[in-house]
């Protein structure tokens, strides 16, 4: 019987080659769309926050940057470019104003103290994701030596099908691609991603606008309250859920 060994971490590996789904660019590139196709993406997008927000409320400052991402316009948060799937934000916002579980978590700093966000498109976060559920399934045992174990039962698997050399540079692959897809398809509460704003009051979630982890981190979280002026304008009842006042 031969073996397999692996002394690198599982999770040094996927940190070091898992790059996350991220566009960092400087600038935007220009792209021609005419005010009646944005306008008719609009119309598409309230119609669909209609069908999936039954219970809280949406700001036009979410549904303008929906309506960038459904047209597949990259929107640019500090330093950095994004583009997500506006479907999933929009599944992410269904499954909260249904009260499903979801990864939650408040602002605790101002000016956004009284806010919170969820997060959304994972796929952001791949890196981090996979780790997250790695760490999950290793547990409390030493790292290298259950992946080796894991490693050993695929590597003897593959042994029936390919040579010692082929099986064991195969093994690798195959066990970081579980580890993928079941970090993908853990419950939403425990996916990280970037960021729904919202607040609540008497019950009812207003979903705010998209914002970014680096952005809060780089820029302060001044550049985020910045963007949510115009929804406080717009729902002036939400005037306690600010640590400042406009």
């Amino acid at each position: 019987m031969s073996y397999i060994r692996n002394t690198t971490p599982i999770s040094e590996i996927i940190n070091k080659h898992t790059v996350n789904g991220v566009f960092v660019e400087d600038r935007l590139e220009k792209i021609e769309i005419s005010p009646v196709v944005f306008q008719k993406a609009k119309d598409d997008v309230e119609q669909r926050l209609k069908v999936k927000v039954k219970l809280g409320k949406y700001s036009s400052v979410l549904v303008h940057q929906l309506t960038r991402h459904s047209l597949q316009i990259f929107e640019k948060f500090g330093n950095e470019i994004h583009h997500y799937h506006f479907a999933t934000i929009l599944d992410t916002i269904e499954l909260v104003d249904q009260g499903h579980k979801m990864n939650v978590r408040n602002f605790n700093k101002q000016p956004l103290a009284g806010l919170k966000h969820i997060h959304h498109n994972s796929n952001t976060f791949i890196a981090q994701n996979m780790v997250n559920c790695w760490k999950e399934k290793y547990g409390n045992n030493d790292e290298v030596s259950f992946q080796n174990i894991l490693l050993q039962e695929i590597y003897t698997d593959l042994l029936t099908d390919f040579p010692k050399e082929i099986a064991q540079k195969k093994s690798l692959t195959i066990l970081l691609t579980k580890i993928l897809y079941e970090s993908k398809f853990r419950k939403p509460k425990k996916q990280t991603g970037e960021w729904i704003v919202f607040a609540q009051k008497d019950d009812i979630n207003y979903y705010l606008c998209l914002a970014t982890h680096k952005e809060s981190e780089d820029f302060t979280d001044q550049v985020i309250y910045d963007r949510l002026k115009p929804c406080l304008l717009e729902f002036p009842e939400l005037k306690n859920n600010f640590s400042e006042q406009i």
